[in-house]
């Protein structure tokens, strides 16, 4: 039985050298609004009803600070506290001053990367302008990680995710939720963030998103396709740092954890894009 069980993945926080130009490319080529700042000069962006989906925190280095999971609630959250000190496993309370969320808990993986864990999000109003395409929710995280597995253990004893499928020692996917997947994991040399992703309604919605692009002298880097793993459509393009931002629909949802089989995948099989070519050199 895993010692904390999370609900659902909340948020990425991102360090940008380039605050204002981070700000006007999320809300002006990704389809989100500015929620609100702080003093810090962090900029909080929404696509739903949660007050923030990305922060963006101004920083002489880019990448990933910090990415936060939902427990459901301040008093799940209090549990989690008291379940992770009976488990001896570190944590601290005191590393966010984050707007718009509750009380929260910060814990690192085995790679490194700062979880944020918290019970609570303010809920704010979904509409703030036209945008062509506005997300639905952010959907999932990618990590580039130095074993799969291992970290798959860590997650799954502690966090309560699900391996939903897997390619040999390459690439794996857990599920906290029926979404397919709200966390996944590429093997590789060198840990950081490999890609976030915003859920969005359809197919006419991808299409839409890339048109937007490139009427705006933006070009997606791999996509449109199908991902077999969650079966998936997909199109990824850049942000401004070099931060790779999935756009995807119809991911497979798993209703029954108890008869759900993982399937595992060969890396010979055809599985990073069932409609055709495989990505380029610069997004593996």
């Amino acid at each position: 039985m895993a010692i904390v069980n999370v609900k659902k993945v909340s948020h990425v926080a991102l360090k940008t050298p380039k605050l204002e130009s981070q700000a006007t490319f999320y809300a002006n080529l990704a389809g989100l609004g500015e929620t609100e700042r702080d003093t810090t000069g962090r900029v909080y962006l929404r696509c739903d009803t949660n007050h923030h989906a990305v922060v963006l925190i101004p920083s002489s280095e880019k990448g990933i600070d910090h990415y936060a999971l939902d427990v459901g609630s301040p008093a799940a959250l209090a549990e989690a506290a008291t379940a992770l000190t009976r488990a001896g496993i570190p944590y601290q309370t005191d590393g966010s001053t984050e707007l718009g969320q509750g009380p929260s808990l910060r814990l690192r993986d085995p790679d490194g990367f700062v979880i944020e864990l918290i019970g609570s999000m303010e809920q704010v109003s979904p509409n703030y302008g036209p945008r062509a395409v506005q997300p639905r929710k952010l959907g999932h995280v990618t990590l580039r990680v130095g074993d799969c597995k291992r970290t798959a253990q860590f997650y799954s004893e502690v966090l309560g995710f699900r391996i939903s499928d897997w390619v040999e020692d390459a690439f794996l996917w857990m599920r906290c939720n029926p979404d397919h997947h709200g966390l996944a994991f590429s093997k590789a040399d060198r840990i950081a963030l490999h890609h976030f992703a915003f859920e969005v309604l359809d197919f006419s919605h991808l299409a839409r998103q890339a048109d937007h692009l490139m009427q705006n002298s933006y070009r997606l880097l791999f996509g449109p396709g199908r991902h077999g793993p969650g079966n998936n459509q997909f199109e990824y393009f850049r942000d401004l740092d070099g931060n790779i931002v999935e756009f995807t629909c119809d991911v497979q949802h798993i209703w029954d954890d108890a008869t759900y089989e993982p399937r595992v995948w060969s890396s010979k099989d055809l599985w990073v894009n069932l409609w055709g070519p495989n990505p380029p050199d610069d997004f593996v």
